[in-house]
């Protein structure tokens, strides 16, 4: 069964140490259960919690929780609820995926990068930390399907929070999405196209992972196919994969009937 969580005042979640967790935590720790735009959702067998869904905008996030295991009807159900809500974008442990029964969604793959405190990067290097969020928002987001009032807000909130952080060295910039159990999320790693080439983006990973190995904190980030070979060349360890999935084209839905 699955059913809305109305408050977190008295309940003892249990997540895990791991990257859909630390997503699930950061709306929480950002929203709470006060908005509608923002909705959790426990997992139960039996009387039993074994996994949380964070419906955020048009995403969601779900986790099994510390200890739970996976079964049949889970996956079954999980598979029910993102038919019910239809998000743009879901991700969640690989064990929680149908093998079918999703066909409006396609799978990519995706593979976690560990980010070591990479040495090389000279300390004088200017490691920028205030920066005009139009400016991030038109480097990380150039040419996609993003709503910039929508990132804002959200950004601004967290940001104020202490959840997110924005980085930045030249015209490359970097978002820290979240930071739990002593791991911190890189994401959003753009440069302007002019600028590729020149070791920017390089630079301020190197930068950001030493800085937050300073405060105790190691970084990892996510890539698709095509970035992978770069991040290896710049020391990072592949730490494994999963698939997210998004929804499919209209023009996609259109084959299938």
């Amino acid at each position: 069964m699955i059913r809305r969580i109305d408050s977190f005042d008295n309940a003892k979640l249990l997540l895990r140490d791991s990257h859909y967790s630390r997503i699930i935590l950061s709306h929480i720790l950002a929203y709470g259960t006060e908005f509608d735009f923002c909705e959790f959702y426990e997992l139960l067998r039996g009387n039993k919690r074994v996994g949380i869904f964070a419906s955020m905008n048009s995403s969601l996030t779900v986790d099994l929780l510390d200890d739970a295991h996976s079964s049949s009807g889970c996956i079954r159900e999980t598979a029910e609820f993102i038919r019910f809500k239809y998000p743009m974008f879901v991700e969640m442990p690989e064990v929680l995926i149908p093998k079918r029964g999703l066909s409006e969604y396609r799978k990519e793959k995706r593979y976690f990068f560990s980010v070591p405190a990479i040495e090389g990067a000279s300390e004088d290097s200017e490691l920028l930390k205030e920066l005009p969020y139009e400016s991030v928002f038109e480097t990380a987001f150039s040419g996609q399907d993003a709503n910039y009032g929508l990132w804002l807000t959200d950004t601004v909130r967290r940001a104020n929070r202490g959840i997110v952080r924005i980085y930045g060295y030249k015209s490359s910039v970097l978002t820290v999405k979240c930071q739990s159990y002593g791991r911190a999320y890189l994401a959003d790693i753009a440069t302007p196209e002019k600028d590729r080439g020149k070791g920017y983006a390089s630079t301020l990973i190197k930068l950001v992972s030493l800085e937050l190995k300073k405060e105790g904190t190691d970084c990892y980030l996510a890539s698709d196919e095509s970035m992978k070979d770069f991040y290896l060349r710049l020391g990072c360890t592949e730490l494994g994969e999963d698939y997210i999935l998004k929804l499919k084209e209209r023009k996609d839905y259109e084959e299938l009937v």
